[in-house]
């Protein structure tokens, strides 16, 4: 039977002057599984057992599962995109005209401009690129926040890294309920058309969606919705953290919600500006 082989550190073995012992532990790819898909919905349960029979398979595989997700959150927006490039004089900030079931956003003032069609295919390849970008700093931002809270909460920051692969859990919920979000408010709109300068839209993926986000105003209930679901998620991830921090390292709860608190707020401002900064790349 295909198995992850890990190993149970006792609770113990996080206290001054306690002790350490390991005891070979194996967790099928069912408990991996189960691990996945409840770590965002029952995050006190499931770091509990992680943090007693820890397994790198299952917070891999949340990176993954996150990229997959993030990907599908921009497919819906993309999807309904259709560029024009024109040159002419910059407009900020863009303008945005409602036409039926037509969303105009408007980046550059032209006299003409030149249907350049749907998203290409190397622009879907550059959104790729942005989901596991975003699913890899994501990582990194979260196993530097926990890093830090375990430290401030009196832990061990040995779990630092397993745990934040898990907590990406709650963050492939975040996304795939934008993108259910994206796709009901979204369902009878034609398209967004763009109208960018020609390099902008021949290139960069980044500003077509931060474009296309503009049209969200015009559409009724979407930017309630986004702001309503946007504000249960800082909630919750924060909740995540601490349940991250209190059965990973394991410290008492008061500790935890502050130490917590700091890990969401230290990860929120790493993935935010890295996040940034891949959008200016791609």
């Amino acid at each position: 039977m295909l198995a992850v082989q890990c190993f149970y550190i006792s609770a113990g073995s996080y206290r001054r002057g306690g002790y350490v012992t390991f005891r070979g532990q194996e967790v099928s790819p069912g408990e991996v599984f189960k691990r996945v898909l409840l770590a965002g919905i029952d995050p006190f349960r499931v770091f509990a057992d992680v943090a007693r029979r820890p397994d790198t398979a299952g917070a891999f595989a949340c990176m993954l599962l996150l990229a997959f997700a993030h990907f599908l959150s921009n497919s819906v927006l993309v999807a309904k995109v259709v560029v024009y490039a024109g040159k002419g004089e910059k407009i900020a900030p863009p303008a945005v005209t409602v036409d039926g079931a037509v969303r105009k956003v408007v980046a550059v003032n032209a006299t003409s401009y030149r249907r350049l069609g749907p998203v290409s295919e190397e622009q879907y390849a550059a959104l790729n690129m942005l989901a596991l970008g975003y699913a890899l700093t994501t990582w990194v931002a979260w196993a530097l926040g926990l890093w830090l809270a375990y430290k401030l909460a009196g832990g061990s920051p040995s779990p630092a890294v397993l745990m934040s692969g898990y907590v990406l859990s709650s963050k492939v919920y975040e996304n795939l309920t934008r993108a259910a979000l994206l796709a009901m408010f979204l369902r009878d709109l034609g398209r967004i058309e763009l109208y960018v300068e020609p390099s902008q839209g021949a290139q960069r993926v980044g500003a077509l969606l931060n474009l296309a986000s503009a049209a969200f105003t015009t559409v009724e209930g979407l930017p309630t919705a986004v702001a309503v679901h946007a504000a249960f998620f800082t909630v919750w991830s924060a909740v995540v953290a601490t349940a991250a921090v209190n059965r990973g390292g394991f410290t008492s709860l008061p500790r935890s919600i502050a130490a917590g608190l700091a890990a969401y707020v230290l990860a929120s401002a790493i993935q935010s500006l890295a996040y940034s900064a891949l959008m200016l790349a791609l």
